[in-house]
C-alpha cells in the first residue's frame, strides 16, 4: 500500500512538474536583431535585415520615425523590411528608432528597437580588396567586407561574425553578416554633453569570424582614425610610407600633448603576426597599463600571456587565438613559434599574414636605411628633447627630416608595454623600434633609435637592428 501511495505521489509530481515546464516554455521568448539597425542607402528605397525569435506568434509595429513604412515582418524567414521616406515637406525624418512588439501565443509581449537610418554617405566597399586590415576615416558611413577571404586568399567558411574587442565601447556599430557581405558602421563622435562633432572617435577594433563549430578561424582589424594614411604618406628610399604608425589616429609631429602622443603610438605586432595588439593606457606608460579594450556586450577584454609552447607557438594556434601575446620562447631564440622560424612576412610582396591595408605592406629591410638622427636633435637640451617622446629623423639623401614616435615595445620575455631600451649596461628611455619584413638569421629586423635623457654620449640609431621575434614593435606600411 505505501508502494502504491509513493508511487502515485511521484506521478503527481511528474505530471506537476512537466506542467510547470510546458508553462514556463508557454511564457518564455524571445526577439533578437542582430544588427539592430536597418540602413537605408538613399531616401524612397527599402532595406531589411534578420532577426531571431523563439515562441513569438505575431509582432506588430509600435512606434516609427515620421515617413517611415514596415513593409513586411516574416516570421517565417525572419525578415523585416522597411522604406524610408522619398520626400521631406511634412517634417518626415532621416532616421530614428522603430520599435516592434512581439506576441507569445498567450499574450505575453516582448518589445525590441531597431535604429533606422538613411546613409549620409555612400557605402565603402573593401570586398573586393581583401586584407588583414580595413580603414574606417569616415563617420556616419557604413563598410563593407568579404568574410569569406581571409588575408589575400584564403578561403573560410565562415558561420557567424563578432567584435571580438575594440578600444570605446560601440566604436563600429551595426555588425552584419547578410548575402555573403559583412558591414559595420561609424558614427559621428559626441562630445560630453552628447553634441554631435564633425569627426569620429579614433580607435582600433578586432572583427572575428567563426565557423560551424564556433571556432575562431580568422580576425580582420578596423583601424578607426580622423587621419587619411593613405594620402598622408612621406618617401624614404624611393619607397612610399604611411607618415602614421599602423593603428594610430595622427603623428604628432614632435607636439609636446599628450593626447598626440598617445595617438601617435598606434598597435603593436609580434614579427610575422597580422594580430594587432593593443597599446598603453597612458600617454607615458603610467603603471605599465594596456589601453582598455571591450566585447561587443560592453565588457572589459583583456590580452592573454601565454607560453611558447608546441601547441601555442604555431600559426594555427594564434591564428584562432587572436587575443593572445605568445612570450618568446628561449630554445628558440625567443621566437613566438615553437620549433620554426617561419618567414611569415615577406619583402618585397604581401603575404597572407602582412597587417597592413590592400595596397600596403609591410616596410622592406631598406626602407630606413638613409634615416639618422640629425646633428641638432642629437645636441638638443635634453629637457627640451624629453618633451616630444620621439625624433626628427633625417633622410640623408633627401635632406628632410620625418618625425617618429618612440613608442617602446612589448618585451619579448613577458610582453609588458616597455618604452625603454632594456639594455643591462646602459638602460635608456625612450626607444622607438619599427619592424621590417626583412630577417636576420632567426630574428626580425627593425629600425631603431633611442634618446638618452640623462646625458647625451649614448643617444643611437639602426636602421636594421636583429630582435628577438616575440617582441611587439611598431609598423609603419609602405605601398606595394
Amino acid at each position: 500500500m505505501k508502494r502504491t501511495l509513493r508511487n502515485i505521489a511521484i506521478l503527481v509530481i511528474m505530471v506537476v512538474s512537466m506542467a510547470l515546464i510546458a508553462c514556463e516554455k508557454e511564457q518564455s521568448c524571445s526577439l533578437v536583431v542582430p544588427s539592430e539597425s536597418i540602413l537605408v542607402p538613399m531616401p524612397g528605397q527599402s532595406a531589411s535585415t534578420t532577426f531571431n525569435s523563439y515562441n513569438i506568434a505575431s509582432i506588430g509595429v509600435s512606434s516609427k520615425p515620421q515617413g517611415w513604412t514596415v513593409d513586411n515582418i516574416d516570421l517565417y524567414t525572419g525578415v523585416i523590411t522597411v522604406t524610408a521616406p522619398s520626400t521631406f515637406d511634412n517634417e518626415e525624418e532621416m532616421n530614428g528608432t522603430l520599435t516592434l512588439v512581439g506576441y507569445t501565443p498567450t499574450g505575453k509581449e516582448k518589445k525590441i528597437s531597431i535604429y533606422v537610418a538613411i546613409l549620409e554617405n555612400k557605402d565603402v566597399d573593401y570586398s573586393s580588396a581583401p586584407a588583414n586590415c580595413y580603414i574606417a576615416n569616415q563617420p556616419a558611413t557604413r563598410y563593407k567586407f568579404n568574410p569569406y577571404i581571409g588575408g589575400n586568399d584564403r578561403a573560410l567558411a565562415t558561420e557567424s561574425i563578432e567584435i571580438l574587442w575594440q578600444t570605446e565601447e560601440q566604436l563600429i556599430k551595426y555588425l552584419d553578416l547578410r548575402d555573403g557581405v559583412a558591414s559595420f558602421y561609424i558614427e559621428y563622435a559626441k562630445d560630453d554633453d552628447g553634441n554631435i562633432l564633425d569627426k569620429l572617435t579614433p580607435g582600433n577594433a578586432v572583427i572575428a569570424a567563426r565557423n560551424s563549430e564556433d571556432e575562431i578561424i580568422w580576425s580582420w582589424h578596423i583601424w578607426v582614425t580622423n587621419s587619411d594614411p593613405t594620402a598622408d604618406v612621406i618617401t624614404l628610399n624611393d619607397k612610399v610610407v604611411m607618415n602614421i604608425n599602423l593603428g594610430a589616429d595622427c603623428n604628432s609631429n614632435g607636439a609636446n600633448d599628450s593626447e598626440k602622443i598617445l595617438g601617435s603610438y598606434g598597435l603593436y605586432y609580434q614579427w610575422g603576426r597580422k594580430d594587432p595588439i593593443i597599446g598603453p593606457e597612458s600617454w607615458n606608460f603610467a603603471e605599465n597599463e594596456d589601453g582598455f579594450m571591450y566585447n561587443e556586450n560592453g565588457f572589459i577584454q583583456l590580452f592573454k600571456y601565454v607560453e611558447s609552447t608546441s601547441e601555442t607557438g604555431s600559426l594555427a594556434w594564434t591564428t584562432a587565438n587572436p587575443l593572445s601575446i605568445v612570450k618568446g620562447n628561449a630554445d628558440n631564440d625567443y621566437d613566438w613559434l615553437y620549433d620554426t622560424h617561419d618567414n611569415n612576412w615577406v619583402e618585397g610582396s604581401k603575404s597572407e599574414q602582412d597587417p597592413c591595408p590592400a595596397g600596403w605592406r609591410v616596410a622592406d629591410g631598406d626602407t630606413f636605411l638613409k634615416l639618422t638622427i640629425a646633428a641638432e636633435d642629437d645636441n638638443m637640451a635634453w629637457e627640451e628633447a624629453q618633451k616630444s617622446y620621439g625624433w626628427q629623423l633625417l633622410d640623408t639623401e633627401a635632406n628632410t627630416k620625418h618625425f617618429f614616435i618612440a613608442a617602446g615595445r612589448r618585451n619579448y620575455l613577458d610582453g609588458r608595454l616597455d618604452i625603454v631600451n632594456d639594455d643591462f649596461t646602459r638602460p635608456i628611455p625612450w626607444a622607438g623600434y619599427y619592424w621590417t619584413a626583412a630577417t636576420n638569421d632567426n630574428n626580425g629586423v627593425a629600425m631603431f633609435f633611442d634618446l638618452n635623457t640623462e646625458t647625451r654620449t649614448w643617444n643611437a640609431f639602426e636602421a636594421n637592428r636583429a630582435m628577438q621575434r616575440a617582441n611587439a614593435l611598431q609598423v609603419r606600411c609602405i605601398k606595394q
